[in-house]
């Protein structure tokens, strides 16, 4: 009896071996005609092959990974990433008797894959301004790659380009990894977030003053001592979102502006002020790569009272990275009520001298009354204020002489 039970219990094992082996075989066939149909590009029958081999093995590795790079080859990132993540999801229950060389090996390719495609996917949506999206993706980056700092640089920076530095620095601070470059971005964040925090009402009025061209105000508060101090502290740019792509900012200079922003540049429709205790500058017009790019308007107020001798302008053209360039119109009107006008064509915001007179170029006459004319000193030039060129100063900030 003995003898039977024995020779049973071979029988089975020689059974379940066989069948074993049999699988691993039709599994093994699948992957090798996965693989083939891979190089010839016949995406469809390489999918079918590798699912063929999951139906047969659920935990075959190789067959998720073929998967993958099916969808990848498809140029189809989203598709191959739910698949490693499945794939990961599997490998996480697997025993240690499970996991031989080549699942190891499949895995830790997998792993290495899952976070260059979540990266990529992720950078591609913050350069879309998809923020949201770039958000989900790099939380999930987070996830399988934990040990990584700019896994989480990254999610914070999506969070910034949002506009919640909260959860910008919130990310950072969770972070349960010591990193220098998390370190000095914390504290760059946290610099930011206590002046957004503290000066928030003063940004808020300034930018509701500015938006309805309420000049008289807006030039008091770009005058206060809250304001200077505000300036006084910033070691790079303040920005704030107003609505939609509407965005205020302050520079450490003390200039303003109000407008469409992508990726805290300026870049769309804007207005750009300035101030100090002489006069009040506003560049309003097109911005490109964060500099004043297209047609454009500078105005100018001169503070000098009962003076008729002490003139505001103002001039409008194209600017090419904040300089006049062509065909550029200026404008000069006294408190007296007398008004001058100019044509000019610039040239690197300059135009052509006609002569010299009084130590200056004499550049133009009053199309009105040709007995006044446009002096320009030899450093002077059209351009946006702070977008001069090294030895040279904007006409809309420093002396003009009209005779």
């Amino acid at each position: 009896m003995k003898r039977k039970l024995f020779a049973a219990a071979a029988l089975c094992l020689v059974l379940l071996t066989g069948c074993s082996a049999v699988a691993d075989f039709r599994v093994n066939r699948q992957l090798d005609l996965g693989e083939k149909y891979l190089i010839e590009e016949e995406y469809d029958k390489a999918m079918l092959a590798y699912s063929k081999a999951l139906d047969i093995e659920p935990k075959e590795m190789e067959a998720y990974r073929g998967l993958s790079d099916v969808f990848t080859a498809q140029k189809d990132l989203e598709s191959s990433v739910n698949v490693l993540k499945k794939a990961l999801a599997v490998a996480d229950d697997l025993s240690s008797s499970e996991k031989d060389a080549r699942t190891n090996t499949a895995i830790r390719g997998m792993n290495t894959k899952i976070v260059t495609q979540l990266t990529d996917l992720g950078d591609e949506a913050f350069k879309n301004e998809d923020y949201s999206k770039a958000v989900k993706y790099y939380k999930d980056l987070i996830v399988y790659d934990e040990e990584e700092e700019d896994s989480y640089l990254k999610l914070s920076g999506a969070y910034e380009a949002m506009g919640d530095l909260e959860l910008a620095l919130e990310v950072l601070k969770n972070a349960e990894i010591e990193a220098t470059k998390l370190a000095r971005e914390i504290d760059r964040l946290s610099v930011r977030y206590e002046i957004m925090k503290e000066y928030e009402e003063l940004l808020g009025r300034l930018s509701d003053l500015l938006k309805a061209n309420d000049g008289e105000l807006a030039k008091e508060v770009l005058l206060t001592q809250d304001f200077l101090d505000l300036v006084s502290r910033l070691e790079e740019p303040l920005v704030m979102q107003r609505e939609g792509d509407q965005y205020a900012a302050v520079y450490p200079d003390g200039y303003v502006y109000l407008g469409q922003m992508r990726d805290e540049k300026r870049e769309g429709y804007g207005d750009y002020y300035t101030n100090n205790r002489e006069r009040y500058v506003v560049y309003s017009g097109q911005w490109s790569g964060d500099k004043p790019n297209g047609s454009g308007r500078i105005d100018t107020v001169v503070y000098t009272n009962s003076n008729a001798q002490s003139p505001n302008f103002f001039g409008s053209g194209t600017f090419a990275d904040g300089i006049s360039e062509g065909s550029f119109s200026f404008s000069v009107y006294y408190q007296n009520g007398n008004r001058y006008d100019y044509e000019f064509n610039n040239s690197g915001g300059i135009p052509p001298r006609l002569e010299r007179r009084q130590g200056k170029n004499l550049v133009g006459y009053s199309l009105s009354d040709s007995n006044y004319y446009f002096l320009l000193a030899d450093d002077g030039i059209f351009a946006v204020p702070n977008y001069e060129p090294e030895g040279y100063g904007s006409v809309f900030t420093n002396s003009l002489t009209t005779n």
